[in-house]
């Protein structure tokens, strides 16, 4: 036992845990910033390979261009210089061994005999040396096959060193179909037994293609960029790489040509197109970062690596030593603070801990009878009210709830609110406890189902409130089904009227209309016959004029009004159809229709509302979405109709979408269907289209109590 040493004082053995916190408190912010850092450096580190690895690309890109614009400055000059020349062909033919450059199978060809300034073309290769003494790429003559277009002087050799004249392109090349329409190729195409970059001009004979003039050169020539890309610096000893896709190294500071199968950072490299990782080669046991990016046009993957020691070590220490300088500074000056000018407040710190210990048993007191109220309120609501917790768990429930729902309350509190909730509502129970949780409080419809099967449509008033000291959801449901009941009156008498005004602008087309065009029938009848006793043929003529524009001004009153017969005679999926055939017309947008799996036959008031609605979405389409597609395929099942409507556009918000009065006519599609007991859900966002699904099932046919 060892006595206590006197010079500690009380004073001081009362604030050393205070002093000791500061300082735990500080080395964890000080370790906390050091690792931040580092996590930013590794960021900006990362970044930087990023940009170094694009810039890379893009000397393969201008690498890529340059061969482009080459090829068709070579064009020209292989143009100008083959048709300075004379070309003939007699009538002499010989047959000729071709193979084919693709699939290797051999044809025999008959040829008629070209000549090149009085010399025959065939296995001659003064023009195409020409061409490459003048532009350094590699010269094709094609004379036209039967199967295709052969090399008769070309350049080009094959793997075993030979030119490889007798070699032809077949018909079904991207390079003869572009040719054979008279246009010239220019672009990637494949050579013999490797990829150019070529141009191809079609030769012609009056109006006929006999032929092609061909220049191009090797798409890749690592060779060229080799130096460029190992000179480059990156950080302190970075350096970059290039992959082929077997993995082999095509540039690399030490290691081109060799193929590293065992490291597992060149499996990650040719598994990704593009990416960043952090490794450990077995050959050095250095940590390194690097990033890659694949480049298709030359099927290689171009990639940056540092060390992260030389890179990020030296930095990291430097932050570190002056960290832990200005923490001890500042646990110091804290710490001499606190010992000096806590004494009295500790002091006052007990006399007001006595007085808030009385303030405590007072506010516990009204707690528990503000408590006392709440359980009052809550059990004499009129209205249903639920007590959950953020997953959606029963917590609480009043009388109300039990006797609606059927459930009692020890049900209720081994239940999960979605278990209350249709099929169709139940994935959105976790958007709506978002929005909750997000806002504090939010206000839907919605339907619950009771014990007994019962589906209750419901208002739902939700916010977040302290519940014996955690936060939880109160929900009021309040039973709707009477206002459903007479918004779905008003809506359906509203649908109905519609339906009776198209019905009685057909009649309009035919009872005034009609008898227009009778009219001007007689008179045109009048003048075939050229039956002139009552009336010449100027005033006949007039007459006419004036009833057809008569039939124009009453065409386009009721036009614009007509209900489509379509609908009424053929059905929901035939007028759709009808409708979108239109609109593909205008050449405006690309619309695809599906309604092969659609087979209801009944006719109502279900099938015009999602006419309507299908008319409506079109329109907001094109008018504001900029699409270039639109995708809308109807099914059915049984007595019930499903629609999707999908389009490719710039999307929108959609609940700020929904608040406007005008919603892009949301809300005006979203009633409709609501009013014949269908059910709609809309997914968009900005810049992703917009998605909508929608579902119903039809009323029976109900009878007309005997009126006709």
């Amino acid at each position: 036992m060892f006595k206590e040493k006197k010079w500690l004082s009380p004073k001081f053995r009362l604030y050393l845990p205070i002093i000791t916190g500061i300082v735990v408190a500080i080395s964890a912010v000080t370790l906390f910033s050091v690792n931040n850092l580092k996590k930013n450096i590794n960021d900006s580190l990362e970044r930087h390979l990023t940009l170094e690895v694009q810039t890379l690309k893009k000397m393969f890109e201008r690498e890529r261009d340059l061969k482009l614009a080459k090829v068709k400055s070579d064009l020209k000059v292989a143009h100008r210089l083959f048709y300075n020349g004379e070309l003939t062909i007699g009538n002499e033919t010989v047959r000729i061994p071709v193979l084919n450059q693709v699939t290797g199978s051999t044809h025999s060809a008959t040829v008629k005999v070209w000549k090149y300034n009085g010399k025959s073309l065939y296995q001659n290769y003064n023009f195409v040396d020409d061409i490459h003494k003048l532009v350094g790429g590699t010269a094709t003559i094609f004379q036209k096959i039967d199967i295709g277009y052969m090399r008769i002087s070309t350049n080009v050799m094959k793997t075993d060193g030979n030119r490889a004249v007798g070699t032809f392109i077949p018909n079904d090349s991207p390079v003869v179909k572009t040719v054979e329409k008279g246009q010239t190729y220019i672009g990637r195409a494949f050579v013999v037994d490797s990829w150019y970059i070529t141009a191809y001009e079609p030769i012609y004979r009056g109006n006929e293609i006999i032929g092609m003039l061909y220049v191009g050169d090797r798409e890749k020539d690592i060779e060229e960029l080799h130096q460029k890309i190992i000179s480059l610096k990156i950080g302190k000893k970075g350096f970059p790489f290039v992959l082929d896709e077997t993995g082999r190294f095509i540039v690399h500071p030490y290691a081109t040509g060799e193929l590293w199968t065992d490291e597992a950072i060149i499996e990650t490299i040719l598994s990704k197109p593009s990416g960043v990782a952090t490794y450990t080669l077995k050959r050095d046991r250095i940590k390194k970062i690097a990033a890659w990016d694949y480049y298709p046009d030359f099927k290689v993957y171009i990639a940056a690596a540092v060390p992260l020691k030389d890179e990020t070590g030296s930095l990291v220490r430097e932050v570190i030593y002056n960290s832990l300088i200005i923490a001890g500074f500042i646990i110091l000056a804290l710490s001499v603070f606190v010992y000096f000018i806590t004494a009295e407040n500790v002091r006052k710190f007990l006399s007001q801990l006595e007085r808030s210990s009385k303030k405590l048993k007072q506010t516990q007191q009204a707690l528990e009878q503000s408590e006392r109220h709440f359980q009052t309120l809550f059990n004499n609501s009129s209205d249903d009210i639920f007590v959950i917790d953020f997953e959606g768990n029963f917590i609480e429930v009043n009388q109300v709830a039990c006797d609606d729902l059927g459930y009692s309350r020890e049900e209720f509190m081994k239940m999960n609110i979605r278990q209350i909730k249709p099929e169709l509502l139940k994935q959105k129970v976790d958007t709506y406890i978002n929005r909750i949780r997000k806002f504090g409080q939010h206000q839907y419809e919605s339907e619950i189902i009771s014990k007994s099967g019962l589906t209750i449509p419901v208002e739902m008033k939700s916010r977040v409130f302290d519940y014996k000291g955690e936060k939880m959801i109160l929900t009021i449901a309040r039973d709707i089904s009477e206002r459903k009941e007479v918004e779905d009156r008003i809506l359906t008498t509203i649908i109905q009227t519609e339906e009776n005004e198209r019905k009685r602008f057909a009649a309009d087309l035919h009872d005034d209309l009609a008898p227009i065009l009778s009219t001007v029938k007689l008179y045109t009848d009048l003048l075939k016959k050229k039956n002139f006793k009552k009336i010449d043929e100027e005033e006949a003529v007039r007459n006419i004029e004036e009833l057809v524009d008569m039939a124009i001004t009453s065409t386009r009153t009721i036009s614009r009004n007509i209900r489509p017969n379509i609908l009424q005679d053929f059905g929901l999926a035939a007028a759709v159809n009808d409708f979108c055939n239109f609109i593909k017309k205008t050449e405006s947008i690309n619309i695809e229709v599906f309604t092969y799996q659609y087979t209801i036959e009944q006719r109502g008031i279900e099938e015009t509302v999602l006419y309507q609605s299908v008319k409506e979405l079109i329109n907001n389409t094109i008018r504001h979405a900029s699409a270039k597609n639109i995708k809308i395929e109807l099914k059915s099942y049984e007595n019930q109709i499903i629609l999707y409507y999908r389009d490719d556009g710039i999307g929108f918000d959609l609940e700020e979408a929904m608040k406007q009065n005008s919603g892009l006519g949301l809300n005006n599609i979203v009633n409709k269907i609501k009013s014949v007991k269908g059910t709609v859900d809309i997914n968009t966002k900005p810049g992703e289209g917009m998605f909508l699904i929608a579902s119903l099932k039809l009323k029976p046919k109900q009878l007309n109590n005997g009126n006709s």
